[in-house]
């Protein structure tokens, strides 16, 4: 059976229903990037290969990122697993294809004299209201940008905004925000001309998409490029900066746990008590 018509017809309605669009865009890409490895279309039953899927998942981590590879691992065991229990495959035994061994890396967050410099350089494009609006919702929000792209004018009210359950990853519950008098006002501006469902932050230049767009500014503004300096960046920020000043990081994330929420925080911006070197006698 193509790998395709499997994740179509079986896992995507049976597994995936109810996930966001971008859960399963994230599934196919996987496919699409397996496929082009083998340079031609996937069978199911080649899934149950551990070698092909060892060499597969070394190329990802060579070509692109361990993160990469294992994301896409931890997606095609699920694919899988699933077949295994629905016996689509008859009785191939299970492949071993271990995690990929992942680097620790430190969280980095940009400075708030870095978040004025990206407002700075906003004022520069010509779509000046609608990315100091978007920057700032960001900034006060902590949320993910594909939940705050999602916001319609029915959803902002008197300072508030709502993120609805379904903007947002995993779909589980609202969440409200109160923005501030000049985030505010940025909001009003660009809901003016709006119409009732369209989204607040719907980005209508089709030369560029959005990511693309944000890390041109960020360019500009002096802090950086890659994939790392993007939206998610702002959300570090956030985070950061709010547990820096004493509030509850995993709340305000939503995240399950405040381990999960560590991966986020950029300690250079939070007092973790004495350090070494400060601690430690001097030798010179």
């Amino acid at each position: 059976m193509k790998l395709r018509n499997f994740f179509e017809e079986q896992y995507r309605p049976l597994k995936l229903r109810g996930r966001s669009p971008n859960t399963v865009r994230l599934y196919l890409c996987t496919i699409s990037a397996l496929e082009r490895f083998l340079q031609r279309p996937a069978t199911l039953e080649e899934l149950f290969d551990d070698l092909l899927l060892a060499r597969y998942l070394t190329h990802r981590a060579e070509t692109r990122s361990p993160f990469t590879a294992e994301k896409e691992r931890t997606q095609i065991m699920a694919m899988i697993r699933f077949a295994h229990e629905r016996r689509t495959c008859g009785n191939l035994p299970l492949p071993c294809v271990p995690p990929t061994p992942l680097p620790e890396r430190v969280p980095e967050a940009w400075s708030v004299e870095s978040i004025r410099e990206l407002m700075q350089a906003a004022e520069k494009t010509t779509e000046t209201d609608f990315w100091k609006a978007l920057i700032s919702v960001c900034w006060e929000t902590a949320e993910r940008i594909g939940a705050i792209t999602s916001i319609k004018p029915s959803d902002y009210m008197n300072g508030s905004l709502l993120v609805r359950a379904e903007y947002r990853k995993g779909r589980k519950r609202d969440k409200i925000y109160r923005l501030s008098p000049a985030t505010s006002l940025l909001v009003e501006k660009v809901i003016k001309g709006k119409r009732p469902g369209e989204q607040i932050f719907a980005w209508k230049n089709k030369k560029t998409n959005l990511w693309y767009a944000f890390g041109k500014i960020v360019k500009f503004a002096g802090l950086g490029e890659g994939r790392r300096t993007k939206f998610h960046m702002l959300r570090r920020s956030a985070a950061t900066h709010y547990a820096s000043r004493g509030g509850d990081a995993t709340a305000l994330l939503d995240h399950s746990s405040p381990r999960v929420t560590r991966a986020y925080l950029d300690p250079r911006f939070i007092d973790a008590g004495p350090q070494p070197c400060e601690v430690l006698p001097a030798i010179s």
